[in-house]
């Protein structure tokens, strides 16, 4: 049976975060991700996911996001920062069950030379997936639709993937977002299967408003059905915005043992 786990930045926000990992075990999910954690210390997270016998999934590297950035990984000027941001993320997830590390690239200000953005970015990726790789971590690399992030360093899956190639690190995957993907190219289930060697996590997110499946143009019973003739047996992330109260709107989710109070 496929796996889901809630984004609790986007999902259960009725409640103060701490109280949504509790909110989501009681929902029927056994993993959650959380974009940054870092405020709480990883011992109390460690024993939070513990409690509720819950597997933390993914999160991100830390960056400034309430100032508006999102990712440095691919700024020249910012090395030592994301080296920095890097290192934080890995101590931190040796603590709490060592969950993928998604390395967000940036916003690329207007001017700035694209191809040297690139060198940046496989140059840091390079140095990222070495250290995770020590700590048989996951690197994650994701990218985001202009829809959402207009200024974002890349868009398309095959700009993703060229990354995954040129660094040539087996720890470094791709994650493939429903949404992103459906927003900025279409075709999402031939462009899954060809980018699927590569693809080391799932999200999900129906499009146009980003919310629940159902409530979109994707038909997400025929998606699931691909990823599991595909084999996927790992995590599919609900990274989108509940169009209700959460846990109003889990329907989608019954199949899976998901939308269940236990």
């Amino acid at each position: 049976m496929l796996r889901f786990d809630p984004n609790l930045r986007w999902m259960f926000t009725e409640l103060p975060m701490l109280q949504r990992y509790g909110a989501a075990a009681r929902a029927g999910f056994k993993g959650v991700e959380v974009a940054f954690p870092y405020e709480y210390p990883a011992r109390q997270i460690a024993d939070l996911l513990g409690e509720h016998g819950l597997t933390l999934v993914q999160v991100l590297t830390p960056c400034d996001w309430a100032a508006g950035e999102r990712g440095i990984a691919a700024l020249p000027g910012r090395e030592a920062d994301f080296r920095r941001s890097v290192e934080s993320a890995v101590q931190y997830a040796v603590q709490v069950g060592g969950p993928m590390i998604h390395a967000m690239a940036g916003n690329i200000p207007t001017g700035m030379d694209r191809a040297q953005c690139r060198d940046v970015f496989l140059e840091n990726i390079a140095y990222a997936a070495a250290l995770t790789g020590s700590e048989g971590l996951t690197l994650i690399l994701e990218p985001c639709c202009r829809a959402r992030f207009p200024d974002y360093f890349y868009n398309r899956i095959d700009e993703g993937l060229s990354c995954i190639e040129a660094i040539g690190k087996p720890n470094v995957k791709l994650c493939f977002d429903t949404y992103h993907v459906q927003m900025e190219e279409g075709n999402l289930t031939e462009t899954l299967r060809r980018a699927y060697p590569h693809v080391g996590h799932v999200q999900i997110g129906n499009v146009p408003g980003r919310h629940e499946p159902g409530t979109g143009e994707i038909h997400f019973p025929w998606f699931f059905e691909q990823l599991e003739a595909l084999g996927w047996d790992r995590w599919i992330g609900c990274e989108y915005e509940p169009s209700g109260l959460t846990t109003d709107t889990l329907q989608w989710g019954t199949p899976y043992g998901i939308g269940t109070a236990r």
